[in-house]
């Protein structure tokens, strides 16, 4: 009777960084226990296990999730029992999502910087994409959005963004975190 699956620190960090940024929306409703055994009851919607979280943990092949308030519960299928229970975040920021990776907190500063050197390239830059991809704060970006590296002036004048990308779009700069493809910021 396997009901527990074990895992290190650092796959913990990855498993929620990788549901973290699938923006999926809590249980709300749970009136049973979180806990490990706990066979969780069939009106719970169950999401499968991304793809990137199986390659980090192989014995979660096959397995679902959900989350509930600030946990992520991960759930043995055939037996619909509670295998691990995760924190959602490396702090309780229920009312924040942003990405795990760093404090993201940009200066005045740093956006004057943004501001002055990608609208010089952007002109030159138009993307033959007339895809209407709507760009949110917190979002995750699709696959077909290309993000580009700042100019190597923006990295020297504010180094906090380094480790960024950017896309431009309808006249507004949006700094992504790169790994998760999450906007960040949202300049104008």
């Amino acid at each position: 009777m396997n009901a527990s699956v074990n895992i290190n620190d650092q796959q913990r960090t990855r498993v929620t960084q990788s549901i973290s940024r699938l923006n999926v929306q809590p249980v709300t409703n749970v009136n049973f226990s979180l806990s490990v055994g706990t066979a969780v009851p069939r009106d719970v919607r169950l999401q499968t296990l991304p793809a990137d979280v199986v390659e980090v943990v192989p014995q979660y092949s096959g397995y679902s999730f959900f989350v509930v308030r600030d946990e992520i519960v991960i759930v043995e299928p055939s037996t619909s029992k509670i295998v691990t229970v995760l924190p959602r975040s490396g702090g309780n920021t229920a009312a924040a999502p942003a990405p795990s990776r760093s404090k993201v907190s940009f200066t005045d500063r740093d956006r004057e910087v943004v501001r002055k050197h990608v609208q010089t390239r952007t002109e030159r830059q138009t993307t033959g994409s007339a895809a209407k991809t709507v760009i949110r704060r917190g979002e995750r970006l699709p696959e077909s959005v290309e993000v580009e590296e700042f100019p190597e002036t923006v990295y020297r004048e504010a180094p906090a963004l380094r480790e960024y990308r950017y896309i431009h779009r309808d006249n507004r700069t949006y700094v992504v975190e790169p790994t998760e493809r999450t906007v960040i910021e949202e300049i104008d």
